[in-house]
Formats: structure tokens, sequence, C-alpha cells
């Protein structure tokens, strides 16, 4: 069952064909984003004065270019801080496995494969699930990259339970599928922040920023900058 979920997570994801736009469910606007997103998952969004919406929606992204490597992601909306020092890219759709036979705690193998699998990607260290190309990858630790944050502070600014941020190590080889974005990517922001924000038994929020030199020394500014506009309603029940 593991290598199944890890199957998912780091190859169909990057498929059209699963998430194309019928069945993401709304359309190419931020109205229909967080409406579809408040109905659907109990997930209330407000979006920040800092940022500017680019109008980019169903945006596929991968850690390489390389099409042999599969870990990546679909994003959308994503926007631009008005000092233009970063770009953030929220997720074109939330991911709800029914994993607790594996865990218990719906929802925990999710954010930490996926992001094993992006650093891994990132490092060098893996292409895909069975891959011949894959490095021995024992004495791999994912503590060592990612901070993992409880209590307080995720129920202060999400009403979640945890919060998980990594920076992507060689971020600069990062690859959006949209060519404009990713003309803009290249140019000016080669540094990524991934931010996985997480509640027991609901939908997982997977964001990523991107960030210039100068933005990537105040990143923690950046992440702030979403106290509060992203919100679990506890009166939400996913049927």
């Amino acid at each position: 069952m593991k290598k199944k979920i890890y199957i998912i997570i780091t190859g169909l994801f990057l498929s059209l064909n699963v998430f194309s736009q019928d069945n993401l469910g709304y359309k190419k606007n931020l109205s229909a984003y967080k409406h579809y997103f408040d109905n659907k998952f109990g997930i209330a969004y407000t979006i920040p004065k800092k940022l500017k919406d680019l109008d980019k929606y169903y945006v596929m992204w991968k850690v390489r270019k390389n099409r042999a490597k599969h870990s990546g992601f679909m994003y959308g909306p994503i926007f631009l801080t008005k000092d233009k020092e970063c770009i953030v890219a929220f997720p074109a759709q939330l991911l709800n496995f029914p994993v607790e036979n594996l865990t218990k705690r719906k929802g925990t193998i999710y954010p930490r494969t996926q992001i094993t699998g992006e650093i891994k990607t990132a490092l060098g260290l893996y292409f895909h699930y069975g891959s011949s190309l894959n490095k021995n990858i024992a004495n791999f630790d994912l503590n060592d990259y990612v901070t993992i944050i409880a209590g307080k502070k995720p129920r202060e600014m999400f009403n979640a339970d945890s919060i998980l941020i990594y920076d992507l190590p060689n971020a600069d080889s990062v690859y959006f599928f949209d060519e404009s974005l990713e003309k803009m990517r290249k140019k000016k922001y080669p540094y990524c922040t991934g931010m996985f924000i997480c509640k027991k038994g609901r939908a997982t929020i997977d964001i990523k920023f991107f960030f210039t030199e100068k933005g990537e020394k105040k990143k923690n500014q950046y992440i702030e900058m979403l106290n509060n506009h992203i919100w679990y309603d506890d009166k939400f029940h996913d049927d």
C-alpha cells in the first residue's frame, strides 16, 4: 500500500489527464477557486493585499525538467508580491488520501512522502519508483531538511495542527511548464521554499515560494504574510 501511494505521488500527479480542468471542478479564476475550496474542503482563502494575481492556473511544476524525474505537482493560482521579490504558488488541488489503515491518522503519509520525493530528486538521488538510476539513500534523513512546527503557531496562523517547511536544494533547476512563468522564474527567482499546512483528518495544503536573492533573505516575512489568510473551518465535515 505504501508503494502504491508513493507511485501516485511521484508519478500520476504529473499527468494532465489526472488533473484536467474538468477533474479539478472549478474555472480559471480566483473567485471560482476560493468558492471550490471553501465548499469542497472547508478551507477559506483570502488573498493578502501584498499579492498580485498572475492569472495562472493548472500550471504543472517539476523539481527537475528531466522527463525521467517524476517528482512535482500542479499549482495555481500563482501570485507575485508587489515588491516583486517572491512568487507564491497555491495548490491547484488539495490531497485527502484515505490512509487511516497505514497510520491511523488521515493525511500523514502524503506530505512526508511528497517532500521526501522532492528533496531526493533535487539532490540527484531519485528519479522515480523502481528506476535503476535511483541512488543509495540509506544515509538520507528528512529531518536534516525539514522544520516541523506544531502547537500554538499553526493553530493561530491557519487553525492547523502542523506546518512543514523546507528549502529545496538546487532550486534554480526547478521547472514550470508555463513558458512565460518559467522565463520569469529562471531569470530572477533561484530559491524555492516549500510549506505544507496539515490538519488531522483534513486535506493538506502545499504552497511553494520562489525568491529572488533579496527576497530569500526575508523569506519568513513572506510566509508570515499568509497568516490568517488560509483557515480550516472546524464546522466542516468531509462526507
